[in-house]
């Protein structure tokens, strides 16, 4: 099958059909590939009324177009004196030659353009030009003894730029297809006792070869082109009182062309009947039969006789082969609710799904945009989607049975109901916001329903930065614990991230590298894996964070820089001192506070608006909490 532009058709036309006999040019195209895509006029030809030889500068200017376009000469085509619409004696000695010199060429074409006669109707192998000409195409193949000349059928096809150029007759360097041995070769690998059938049908308005086999309980129907096995068939697969679905295949060209078929089917149906629609990725074992977490992750169809939990759960299992001893398979049935998936809550969500968290809850509004790639998570591919949808992909390929739930929203956004029984849900709240009322509601809530909870900060250029645990009736809150803090900033030291609170209670973006701010986060996911294990587990890790309950010192301070903040005045002394310093402070909860306070100071957080102005929540902290180092 050859393919031809119709705009070379018409640079054809102008170059040689409106114009007296005889006159030709040369005709290229990709390489490898039976697409004509360019013409080149060959204007210093040796020509008569009668005759056309070619010129050397064709050759030459077909040589140079080779070179520099990366294509391949096809042919020639040119014009006949009147009706003489067929390759001539000289024609076919000339189209022999060009068959020789160019001996990687499965076939030469060689139109011929001519008068068409006002009674007569064009054949199937020829194609209506202006000014009453036509083309003539033939085709020319090699045998034992010379070369074969064929007719080519030709059909314009719906796509308005290409003219379709089909062989009437089989020739095996252009038109032969495999598909009945290939699929034997399917039904024989697949022990299906179905014989294969191939047949002829039309799809979008085009007949076509097709072919069907029948594995276990799968209908298998391959839509092919006359180019098969170069190029893949459509593969449309009906499960036994199921629906028809399309499904891609992978169709690899460095395979030889006779196990093409087998090793692409073979990717998207595994183990014995009766199968199930599955999804992982390609080539590999299957991971959920759930289509939801599989449009999440990205992951294809296939169908398979394996149940896909065993290598989900194989993957999940390997997850603590590196932490045995530290921490304990209690934490995979544990869940975590995370608000804020910038660049510390993509970093705290993926260690911990890597360290065996088995469910999350993710809480964020925003997109990925390009300037969140040089410090979180993401990449490329996830900019413009939700970071909640973009985090959950990348953690379903970490672990495949990690149970996740996504709210691309504002904490404000939710009833107080609605995030209470959020909140109810989790075995430890995460805060990673850059917004100040959201701190608020989630200090409010974790502390109410008896929840654990990190609030991780960082300050100005991530120089430094903060990790406060909060835990009910063991610790302050957080709002009492940062009150000298808000205090500090009040009187004019910058110690957190400058920002605009006014509109959406957002920090602005902090310059800052990511090894600075992830300094600061894994110190929280080691805090947040500890709190996670339950008393009873065999674990390094376990109790932790008890030394530091028991001192009262739940608000840890670090330090990126040299002399930073008040800590000279610890560390000034002390040798052998410089960057990477902290320091833990103690505070205390008031008796007024409506979080941590006494039982009748205390408020429902249920009662509280979730918009509420961040100044009165800062104020109302200030005026009734104060921490010490």
């Amino acid at each position: 099958m050859l393919y031809i532009l119709s705009s070379i058709l018409q640079e054809i036309e102008q170059a040689i059909a409106i114009h007296p006999a005889e006159r030709g040019g040369a005709l290229l195209g990709p390489v490898s590939k039976p697409i004509i895509t360019h013409f080149i006029f060959d204007n210093m030809a040796q020509t008569t009324g009668s005759t056309y030889h070619p010129s050397q500068e064709l050759t030459q200017r077909v040589q140079e177009v080779e070179l520099r376009q990366g294509l391949e000469f096809k042919g020639v085509i040119h014009s006949h004196p009147g009706g003489f619409d067929r390759l001539s004696g000289f024609d076919e000695d000339a189209v022999l030659e060009g068959l020789n010199l160019n001996p990687h060429l499965p076939c030469f074409f060689a139109p011929i353009i001519s008068n068409k006669g006002l009674l007569q109707g064009l054949g199937d192998h020829e194609l209506p030009l202006d000014n009453g000409k036509k083309i003539s195409c033939y085709a020319a193949y090699r045998q034992n003894r010379g070369i074969r000349v064929e007719t080519i059928a030709v059909q314009q096809i719906s796509e308005p730029e290409l003219i379709q150029i089909q062989p009437t007759m089989q020739s095996p360097a252009v038109q032969t297809i495999p598909l009945l041995a290939d699929l034997q070769q399917l039904c024989d690998f697949f022990g299906s006792n179905t014989p294969p059938e191939t047949f002829v049908t039309e799809f979008e308005e085009k007949t076509i070869p097709a072919g069907q086999v029948i594995i276990g309980d799968l209908e298998l129907l391959f839509l092919a082109s006359a180019s098969y096995p170069v190029h893949k068939p459509i593969l449309l697969i009906t499960p036994a009182g199921g629906d028809t679905e399309e499904v891609e295949i992978p169709w690899l060209s460095a395979t030889p062309p006779a196990e093409r078929l087998l090793t692409a089917v073979k990717t998207i149906i595994t183990g014995n009947a009766p199968y199930h629609k599955v999804y992982g990725t390609v080539g590999k074992p299957a991971l959920t039969s759930n289509p939801e977490t599989a449009q999440l992750a990205g992951w294809q169809s296939s169908y398979s006789g394996v149940d896909p939990n065993a290598a989900a759960t194989e993957i999940q299992q390997e997850l603590f082969a590196r932490s045995t001893g530290v921490l304990s398979q209690h934490i995979s049935s544990k869940g975590v609710l995370v608000a804020g998936t910038g660049s510390v809550g993509s970093y705290i969500a993926e260690q911990l799904v890597r360290s065996g968290v088995g469910k999350l809850t993710l809480i964020d509004p925003e997109t990925v945009e390009a300037a969140n790639l040089c410090r979180t998570t993401y990449d490329i591919n996830d900019l413009g989607r939700t970071k909640v949808e973009a985090l959950a992909k990348r953690l379903l390929h970490i672990n495949p049975k990690l149970e996740l739930t996504l709210y691309p929203q504002n904490l404000s956004d939710f009833t107080p109901a609605e995030f209470a029984a959020l909140v109810a849900q989790a075995d430890l709240v995460i805060a990673t916001t850059d917004d100040v009322n959201a701190q608020r509601i989630l200090n409010r809530f974790a502390y109410n329903l008896g929840k654990p909870a990190l609030f991780i900060g960082l300050y100005k250029g991530a120089e430094g930065g903060e990790v406060i645990f909060t835990i009910p009736n063991r610790t302050p809150c957080y709002m009492c614990v940062t009150a000298n803090r808000h205090q500090f900033e009040q009187v004019g030291n910058s110690v957190t991230a400058e920002g605009d609170y006014g509109s959406n209670g957002r920090v602005m973006g902090e310059v800052a590298i990511s090894a600075d701010i992830h300094h600061v986060s894994s110190v929280a996911v080691k805090m947040a894996l500890s709190l996670l294990l339950p008393e009873d587990a065999e674990a390094k890790l376990k109790g932790f964070l008890n030394p530091a309950i028991d001192e009262k010192l739940n608000y840890l301070t670090m330090s990126m820089v040299d002399n930073y903040w008040f800590y000279p005045s610890i560390f000034g002394d002390t040798p052998g001192q410089y960057a990477y310093q902290s320091v833990w402070l103690t505070a205390s909860n008031q008796d007024e506070c409506p979080v941590c306070g006494s039982v009748h100071h205390r408020v429902d957080p249920l009662a509280v608006p979730l918009r509420t102005l961040q100044a009165e929540g800062i104020r109302a902290a200030l005026s009734h909490s104060r921490s010490s180092v």
